[in-house]
């Protein structure tokens, strides 16, 4: 999995868990196809970014949860730039495929992708970038 990509999925799982109602049928169909994807091959998470772009309930939290990840690396900005993990967890893996394959992602989230999960998964990423 690409370093973008563990920090799509992460942005994404997290803004699921923000969510109130649960996803339109449309979206929701996306993201069980994502979870089979998955299983498959761990390293593709689909087209994220435009799902959540579709959604602008979702979009929005989406978005804000990427821009606190990626600004991990911004508040370095004098220092080289060191690469991402390459090689996603597997809890974030299975995490995603959990969630995705639900009827409902945004209440199998909230169950799935618990808080101590996410920090974890922030800390890794600051971890790569520090390190």
């Amino acid at each position: 999995m690409k370093p973008n990509d563990i920090i799509t999925l992460t942005a994404f799982l997290s803004a699921l868990t923000q969510l109130d109602e649960p996803l339109p049928n449309n979206i929701q169909v996306q993201l069980n196809e994502i979870s089979k994807a998955l299983i498959d091959n761990p390293d593709n998470i689909g087209n994220l970014d435009a799902i959540a772009e579709s959604y602008p309930f979702l979009d929005k939290i989406y978005q804000t949860e990427l821009a606190k990840l990626e600004n991990i690396g911004e508040r370095n900005k004098g220092l080289p730039p060191l690469p991402l993990p390459t090689e996603p967890t597997r809890e974030l893996t299975n995490a995603a495929i959990n969630t995705f394959s639900n009827h409902n992602s945004v209440s199998a989230a909230k169950q799935v992708v618990k808080p101590n999960l996410l920090q974890r998964l922030r800390d890794f990423i600051h971890w790569q970038v520090n390190d």
